[in-house]
């Protein structure tokens, strides 16, 4: 094992900052023009980006109280196409106005807010060579590829343990670093929420070629679906910027693709923050399965529903989590069995006529090589009076079914829906997995009690024993 690398600052600096969960970030100073009623107009105008109540872009120009008077105006008519030119690269991007202030009587302040989440104020180029994003509230992970901060102060040396890690796929090389912040600021993410940059990343090609602004945008959908896959909550990628070689900013992205608020949870996914190193292993078939046709838009709607079944925030509980899960298994079922492994026809999986849908998931889990005995840590679920359940589909499956068609004399145990949901985004955690290709380790939620604590994944083959070697223990003389 080579020694960790050692620098005295952060391994890769964000271009950004900020100090607190919450605090708008200064994205640029820009020229922005738009017309209103045939009459042109022009302003100084600053680009933020604010979190508080909720993530958005702000374009506020500084104008004068005229131009002050038309806001006012433009917010209550149709006179305003809504239409706000950067002047410095010529981009239009459509906008609300969305408020106007009079700081005295000669000059004001004019505020616009995308109607898009996401501005590329940047024309399209072919001649990146590296990119730099950010990523606000990931969790403080520990990789074998860490690297430490060393600092002295006070005539004593001491250092910081960083996470990074190094995803390598399809001829593209991604590096996730933290920084000495990192700790300090996912603790105060558990006491404020809101959002907060806790690690950068940059992205270049393994053999240094250039490569375009629609490869780099990409990449980035594909590595914020896989990082929220693993985090089991929107993760929050954004605001990416790539250079050219001589260090020119020729793309920018503002505002932030969809994100959860808060501190991350390692307990709703199968990655545990103390083996960062399983995201190196899992991210390069993931990415050989965005890039295929049949697979991309399965991905996409079975990580939708996926996400949303974890998500058990206000207003939503496990018992729409296990409906959620169920039609994510279902789409995963259909593309494994019918149009990849062509296990069954498509009448197979027709309404009524075909398998059940407890069937439809003990064809995917058999043919995924994933148990489905229901564990016996599920007091609840081996509970039940009368008929058992036979196994996992048959359990999820029927409980399913009598959420969604409610019976009086259906009776369950105290607890059978939080098991249910425990179960069936455990199935869709294997399934990604194993669709992955993945062999290893993982964070299995049913039985997980602590950080740290990850076991293997049920198809995992044990280590071929070596002919001749020892079989009780003991070293061979």
């Amino acid at each position: 094992m080579t020694d960790p690398l050692r620098t005295d600052r952060p391994l890769i600096e964000p271009i950004y900052a900020q100090a607190e969960p919450g605090e708008p970030i200064a994205l640029a100073a820009i020229n922005v023009a738009w017309s209103h009623n045939g009459t042109p107009h022009q302003a100084a105008a600053n680009v933020t980006m604010q979190f508080m109540p909720d993530d958005r872009l702000r374009f506020a120009a500084a104008t004068n109280d005229q131009t002050v008077s038309f806001a006012l105006h433009a917010i209550t008519t149709d006179d305003w196409d809504g239409k706000l030119t950067l002047l410095d690269t010529g981009v239009t991007v459509d906008t609300f106005c969305v408020g106007a202030t009079a700081s005295s009587k000669s000059n004001g302040t004019l505020v616009f807010a995308p109607k898009r989440s996401v501005v590329t104020p940047t024309k399209p180029s072919d001649c990146l060579t590296t990119a730099t994003f950010h990523l606000f509230n990931f969790p403080d992970f520990i990789s074998e590829t860490d690297y430490f901060i060393t600092r002295k102060a006070d005539n004593k040396s001491g250092w910081t343990r960083c996470g990074r890690l190094i995803l390598n796929a399809e001829g593209w090389e991604i590096t996730i670093a933290a920084t000495d912040k990192t700790k300090e600021k996912c603790d105060r993410l558990r006491q404020q929420g809101s959002f907060i940059i806790t690690h950068a990343g940059t992205i270049q090609r393994t053999d240094r070629s250039l490569f375009s602004t629609e490869q780099l945008q990409d990449l980035l959908q594909c590595l914020h679906s896989f990082l929220s896959l693993a985090l089991g909550r929107w993760a929050g990628l954004a605001l990416p910027v790539g250079f050219d070689s001589n260090g020119k900013k020729v793309f920018e992205q503002w505002g932030m693709p969809m994100a959860a608020k808060g501190p991350w949870s390692g307990s709703c996914s199968w990655l545990d923050a103390n083996h960062g190193q399983i995201l190196t292993e899992v991210f390069p078939k993931f990415c050989v399965l965005w890039r295929d046709s049949t697979w991309q838009p399965t991905l996409q709607a079975a990580l939708y529903w996926y996400l949303a079944a974890n998500d058990r925030g206000t207003g939503i509980g496990v018992d729409a989590g296990i409906i959620l899960a169920q039609t994510a298994l279902e789409r995963l079922a259909w593309t494994y069995c019918i149009q990849h492994r062509k296990m069954v026809s498509e009448e197979a999986f027709s309404p009524r006529k075909g398998l059940s849908a407890a069937n439809k998931l003990r064809l995917l889990a058999s043919a995924l090589e994933i148990p489905v005995e229901v564990p016996s840590q599920m007091t609840a679920l081996n509970a039940k009076r009368g008929s058992k359940w036979n196994d996992m589909p048959h359990a999820i499956t029927d409980i399913r079914n009598s959420l969604v068609h409610p019976n009086e004399k259906t009776s369950l145990p105290n607890g059978s829906y939080f098991e249910a949901w425990q179960l069936s985004t455990w199935l869709l955690d294997l399934a990604f997995l194993r669709l992955c290709g993945h062999d290893g380790s993982y964070s299995n939620r049913t039985t997980k009690k602590a950080v740290g604590q990850v076991e293997q994944v049920p198809w995992a083959k044990p280590p071929i024993q070596k002919q001749g070697g020892p079989t009780n223990g003991t070293e061979a003389n």
